[in-house]
This record gives structure tokens, C-alpha cells and sequence, in this order.
């Protein structure tokens, strides 16, 4: 389990204080609005962006939430995206979002330690609307801790931040095991048939069923979520052992 880019890109993080209007912006980039300017001919274009103007956009470009990228098309367009801060920003405050937002950013460090070494891009790109609930609980999750350790640190010197580090990277590992346990308990056939809606007769929905059934099967060919599964399979055993033994 490596957290190395993850922690070295958040190691002097502070949390940040965004008004209405650029939450504003924000959900308009995690969903892929284009915020280009589209206004005037070819020569008004050049330049101008009114949007990228904004004091609310400067203040995010200033907090680096965002950051800009020149269009390819037309000279002087813009389009903006999120930088690792943003992302970690939006999975920390944001509790719904896309799930392309996982796949559009699936090569930034903070993504790549907290849920790409644990599972296959395909994998969360075929997510279920029940499996995705349950990683994007995780992905709060795993924000919020690192975020409760960034705010005891602010005010400590490098040598009491680094032992706490320690704590941080414990409490980051266990909660991804947790999350192999909530997946391998409500992905159980029984789970998933009595977790699944009953149509007007009073039978199981079987297309609700299939779907599951078929995030089961996805999951279960994903060689790093089963890597997850057995390290957390072998700790649980470990744990179990040292429990029964003590007697």
C-alpha cells in the first residue's frame, strides 16, 4: 500500500474556505460543462473568456483548485480542470458527483493511492449505483481522516507531524480493508437477493439482480481488488488467531 505522491502532494494542505459561487464552478467542471467561451465571432473569441475573468474563477485558479489549459481548436479559449488539491477538495466537501469524474482523473496521484491501487479502471467504470455509494463513502472517508490529520499538525513541527504520519497511513490502510469487507459481505448472493427490489407481484427484480450479479462477477476478475481481499483475508486471520490464542 503506497501513499507516497498522495501525501507529499497534501503535506502542506490547508483547508479551504470556497464561497457559493465558486462551488458553483467547481460542479460545473467535475461535470464536464465546457466553461469556454462561446460568444462572437472567431475575433471577439481570441482572449476573451468572461467566465475565466471572474473574480470567483481567479480565486479558484488562486487557491489552485483549478487550473487552466489553452484550447486547441481556437486561439485564446479556455478550459479549465482540477488539480489534485481541487480533487481532493471535491472528494472531501462534494457528497454526489459523476462516476467519469473517477475515470477523467484516474491518473492523479491522489485517485491513484486512495483508489486505483485497489481497484481496475474498467472496474469503477462499470460501477453499479449501489457499488458506487459505497466508494465514494470511502472516498470521504479517506479525505476526511487525511483532512482531521492535516488541522492537528498545522501548528506542529516536522518531527511531531511525521510520527503522526504514521497514524495517518494506519488509518488510510484500514479503511480500504473495511471497504473489501463491505464489498465481499454485500456482494453474498444472499445479500444481493435480499437487497434486491421486489417488483408489483412480490417477486425479486431480476434485471436489479443481473446487474449486481454482473458488478459481482466484474469485481471478482479485478486482480487488484482480490490482491486487496487477501491481504485483508490474511490480517483478519492473523487477528483471529492472536484473539483465540490469548485464552
Amino acid at each position: 500500500m503506497d501513499y507516497t505522491n498522495y501525501l507529499s502532494i497534501l503535506y502542506d494542505y490547508e483547508k479551504k474556505d470556497v464561497g457559493s459561487e465558486e462551488k458553483s464552478i467547481l460542479f460545473k467542471v467535475i461535470n464536464s460543462v465546457d466553461l469556454s467561451a462561446q460568444i462572437g465571432s472567431y475575433l471577439k473569441l481570441r482572449d476573451k473568456n468572461p467566465i475565466g475573468d471572474s473574480s470567483a474563477m481567479s480565486r479558484l485558479l488562486g487557491l489552485k483548485l483549478l487550473s487552466e489549459k489553452k484550447g486547441l481548436i481556437l486561439r485564446g479559449t479556455r478550459k479549465y480542470q482540477l488539480t489534485s488539491t481541487g480533487l481532493f477538495y471535491v472528494l472531501t466537501e462534494t457528497r454526489t458527483y459523476p462516476p467519469s469524474l473517477l475515470k477523467k482523473y484516474s491518473d492523479d496521484p491522489i485517485l491513484q493511492a486512495l483508489l486505483y491501487q485497489y481497484f481496475e479502471v474498467d472496474s469503477i467504470s462499470s460501477s453499479t449505483g449501489r457499488f458506487f455509494s459505497l466508494i465514494t463513502q470511502y472516498l470521504r472517508q479517506c479525505c476526511r481522516i487525511t483532512l482531521n490529520w492535516l488541522e492537528d499538525t498545522q501548528n506542529s513541527n516536522e518531527e511531531h507531524k511525521n510520527k503522526l504520519m504514521n497514524h495517518l497511513l494506519f488509518e488510510l490502510e484500514l479503511n480500504a480493508k473495511l471497504l473489501a469487507l463491505r464489498i465481499l459481505i454485500m456482494y453474498s448472493d444472499s445479500n444481493i437477493l435480499s437487497n434486491t427490489p421486489k417488483s408489483e407481484s412480490g417477486d425479486s427484480d431480476v434485471a436489479y439482480y443481473e446487474l449486481e450479479s454482473n458488478m459481482k462477477e466484474t469485481l471478482a476478475k479485478d486482480n487488484k481488488f482480490i490482491e486487496l481481499l487477501n491481504q485483508t483475508n490474511a490480517d483478519f486471520k492473523n487477528g483471529l488467531k492472536e484473539f483465540t490464542n490469548s485464552n
